[in-house]
């Protein structure tokens, strides 16, 4: 299949790209799952010890049935069973600066606000906070409602130096303009520890 670094797609299918090597990034474009009436705990946590899913508290059921789905995701691309999720209200950019993250995969969903900004490395250069103006006309948001599967910098995947790096970074949030952000990381070796 000839893909490049960022696939997207309208079905979780997409994720399959992520098995070529060359890809860094798939994103599966929906409609964000959040009722109106029923928003996520506004800091939640779960992990899986490859069995059980032990959660931080109650939450809706729609936002728990959405973890599910999107951490057995996860497990399928990474090949592990073990995961950690975490959502959180964000009101502050809490990563300013264009990076990649040091775990095997992580997925990333934001339910209200913009999802992450993201680029290719060589399109921004030295600037990776984004402050130039030609920097910011490269950078894409996602949109809420968006799932996107990064590859990290963590050994497991073996990159292709001839295609070009992915990084992403938060998007600019307040209070009055909060963002509620879910992440998914494989957590391989943590089976006894759960």
């Amino acid at each position: 299949m000839a893909v490049g670094a960022v696939v997207q797609g309208q079905a979780p299918t997409v994720f399959t790209t992520l098995f070529e090597p060359q890809v860094r990034m798939a994103i599966w474009s929906r409609p964000s799952p959040m009722p109106p009436d029923a928003p996520p705990p506004a800091d939640f946590t779960a992990e899986c010890d490859g069995r059980w899913i032990a959660p931080s508290g109650p939450a809706p059921e729609w936002f728990l049935q959405d973890i599910e789905r999107l951490a057995e995701i996860v497990a399928a691309i990474s090949g592990c069973e073990t995961w950690r999720a975490r959502c959180e209200t964000v009101t502050r950019r809490a990563c300013p600066r264009f990076h990649q993250d040091a775990v095997p995969v992580r997925l990333i969903v934001a339910y209200e606000g913009p999802g992450p900004e993201w680029a290719f490395a060589g399109e921004i250069g030295e600037d990776l906070d984004g402050r130039n103006i030609s920097t910011r006309r490269r950078v894409r948001t996602l949109h809420p409602g968006d799932v996107a599967v990064m590859k990290g910098t963590a050994p497991g995947w073996e990159a292709w130096p001839e295609f070009p790096e992915v990084l992403h970074r938060s998007p600019p949030a307040g209070r009055r303009s909060p963002r509620r952000v879910l992440t998914i990381d494989a957590a391989p070796g943590r089976e006894d520890r759960v």
